[in-house]
């Protein structure tokens, strides 16, 4: 039996641990502040669009007299899609970019010749051949964007040499791709579906191309497979894609499909340019951002299908069956979230929303080192600055005083992101969702908003998608996963339910970014901070016995580099840290304007030859 003593003490100490526990609870309340947004000022930069490196506005005299590297492009219009893809690489890469219609109007400096020509296939006539042969006299290496047309090709015997084109073989729908390793970060790739359930969920390649079998002195990259019949024919024989001919040490690369647009292109250039190097080291932004767009609503909306679905009311879906899952796929993956919210998704319906839950959101938010953002999009057509000023008032009646900088839309980006500017909000990023639909990765859209492109759902990964993926880590070391949330709510097939929807999604975002968990994992903040700071640096480098040295202009705190060492082992770096993505592939983080790379010499190596 307790005494009456024993009892009081007892009493008195579960009293304390109850407070202790309340008041540890309050005063973590109090302290973290979870309505405000602490990267409001961490990510803050001086940095703007006038400080960024451009070659636009240089004309071909002051580029030829440079002594910076640069990159010729002809074809039908630099505004085309590979004339697009080519120039912002140029930019992000610190180079300069010319344009020629033709390659009879190209002005080539024998003391300065370009980097590379890049030539646009579709539009290369017989009499371009003796033009193409001046220049690889002149060591001028040469990049095929799409090769010319076959029936030239076939008749030239000149043109195939030149090529590295052994023979032409009748045309076969190919079963599929083969990336090889070392040329893209990422590693090695088959792009062949195992099953029909796989190729309709994948398979977006075009399969339809020329069968050209490369001869001696070449290296391929990238080639068709051709199905059930691969196990009759060799390697050697199978159709290449992307490839290289060598003639008196002089490089030809050919891009046999439209592997040159868009974002994939840019991995793909920079490959070249570290195959055509004797070593290659090249800013890169560092950032991988997790986007959680349309997320969560808090109006009980599209009750019927809802409840048909889960039998509970949207609030609660996203509350206790969603975010579980999002919180776990973060810790899971090492990843930050970025939340681009929305109160709600139909205006039309009559139905409010309630602003209960929002401080729980912020808590979570502020407790995963996570970032909440603005959603533009809605189901109905409305103004977006009716849009924007009803979001307005809901938010400043709930979200206490945390500050949105970033906002969302699967639409227009640049007037979207000017007219936040005029309904209460301080945006400085700008995501944009479709990754299908934009020629520039990253850029600037104002003076300070920096836009960011989707580089991939979350929840649908082509083998297209695989090879975009390898090529902006390649290029840029960048990755922003946009998942919109917006079809869990109003979902349009069976496929959208959550279920399904997650199933996907985990699979997705816990296999393909494997590779390059060596990239630092970033809010929309964080990562746009990044990006002024990679377009506003510039840098240049000088070779030493046994490195290089590199001297970083309009450098801020840090800037992170790519340094591909073509055999070179035993690499260490001063005035900054390194830390190995794959064989042969380093990441470098600048934490000064100087740094000092040091190596050690590769084993030589006997160097091959088309000869002539």
């Amino acid at each position: 039996m307790v005494s009456r003593r024993n009892y009081i003490t007892i009493t008195i100490m579960i009293l304390i641990l109850l407070f202790m526990f309340q008041f540890i609870g309050v005063m973590k309340d109090a302290l973290n502040k979870y309505g405000t947004n602490e990267y409001e000022k961490t990510t803050a930069t001086e940095l703007d669009m006038e400080n960024m490196y451009t070659s636009d506005g240089k004309t071909d005299v002051e580029i030829l007299a440079s002594d910076r590297e640069y990159i010729i492009y002809t074809g039908l219009s630099p505004k085309n899609s590979v004339g697009k893809t080519v120039s912002w690489w140029c930019t992000y890469s610190k180079r300069n970019f010319l344009y020629y219609p033709s390659l009879s109007e190209c002005h080539i400096k024998t003391s300065n010749p370009p980097k590379a020509i890049v030539l646009e296939g579709s539009a290369f006539k017989a009499s371009d051949i003796s033009i193409i042969d001046s220049m690889l006299e002149q060591k001028v290496n040469i990049i095929f964007a799409g090769l010319p047309p076959k029936n030239l090709v076939t008749r030239n015997a000149r043109l195939k040499k030149i090529l590295g084109i052994k023979s032409v073989e009748s045309n076969v729908k190919l079963s599929g791709m083969h990336l090889f390793g070392g040329f893209l970060l990422g590693g090695e790739a088959i792009y062949e579906p195992a099953d029909e359930e796989e190729r309709e969920k994948r398979q977006d390649l075009d399969l339809e191309v020329p069968w050209y079998v490369t001869g001696e002195g070449t290296k391929t990259y990238m080639m068709g497979l051709v199905g059930q019949e691969k196990d009759k024919i060799k390697n050697e024989i199978l159709p290449a894609i992307i490839w290289r001919n060598n003639i008196k040490n002089t490089h030809v690369f050919c891009i046999n499909g439209t592997y040159l647009s868009n974002m994939q292109g840019m991995g793909i250039l920079t490959a070249i340019m570290s195959e055509i190097s004797d070593y290659e080291v090249y800013p890169v932004i560092n950032a991988r951002n997790l986007v959680i767009a349309n997320y969560p609503g808090f109006a009980n909306e599209n009750n019927e299908e809802i409840d048909r679905l889960y039998s509970q009311p949207l609030e609660q879906v996203f509350r206790d069956i969603v975010w579980p899952v999002l919180a776990s796929m973060a810790s899971k993956s090492g990843n930050k979230l970025s939340l681009m919210m929305t109160p709600q998704f139909d205006y039309s319906d009559g139905i409010e929303p309630d602003g209960t839950h929002v401080p729980f959101y912020f808590k979570l938010i502020k407790e995963l080192y996570s970032e909440a953002g603005i959603s533009l999009d809605s189901i109905h057509t409305m103004s977006i600055n009716s849009k924007l000023d009803y979001d307005r008032r809901f938010w400043t009646g709930n979200a206490l005083d945390y500050e949105f900088k970033a906002a969302f839309s699967n639409y227009i980006i640049r007037f979207y992101g000017l007219a936040a500017l005029g309904c209460g909000y301080d945006i400085d990023t700008f995501i944009y969702g479709n990754r299908r639909n934009t020629d520039e990765i990253v850029s600037y859209i104002d003076n300070n908003i920096i836009l960011q492109g989707a580089t991939g759902s979350g929840t649908e990964h082509t083998y297209m998608d695989d090879i975009m993926l390898k090529s902006t880590e390649t290029a840029l070391a960048y990755s922003n996963t946009v998942i919109d949330l917006q079809r869990v709510a109003y979902p349009e097939s069976e496929e959208d339910s959550w279920e399904k929807f997650n199933k996907e999604m985990t699979a997705i975002t816990g296999t393909y970014w494997k590779p390059f968990n060596v990239f630092d994992t970033t809010v929309v903040s964080e990562s746009s901070q990044k990006i002024k700071r990679f377009l506003s640096a510039d840098f240049t480098k000088e070779q030493t016995e046994d490195g290089v040295n590199i001297d970083i202009s309009n450098f801020e705190e840090e800037l992170s580099f790519i340094f591909k060492t073509n055999g070179r082992k035993d690499i260490s770096v001063n005035g900054g840290t390194i830390e190995e993505i794959e064989e042969g592939a380093y990441l470098i983080k600048a934490h000064s304007g100087h740094i000092e790379i040091k190596w050690q010499e590769k084993d030589s190596q006997g160097i091959y030859y088309n000869g002539e």
